[in-house]
């Protein structure tokens, strides 16, 4: 009985030649806040006129 799916070991070297190839990965850039952060005793972003934690910060 023969397959069309790779070896296990087939998989393995095809795995560890695109992850051992820097140029094929993107680097991982951290996500940055485009607004700043909302404190808990803030007022609520949304405008009600709350403080976070009681509005929207649940």
């Amino acid at each position: 009985m023969t397959s069309n799916q790779p070896s296990s070991n087939e998989f393995e070297e095809e795995l560890d030649s695109c992850c051992s190839n820097a140029s094929c990965c993107a680097p991982a850039e951290p996500i940055k806040r485009t607004e700043a952060k909302v404190g808990r005793n803030d007022p609520c972003p949304c405008g009600n006129g709350k403080k976070y934690k009681k509005c929207c910060g649940m």
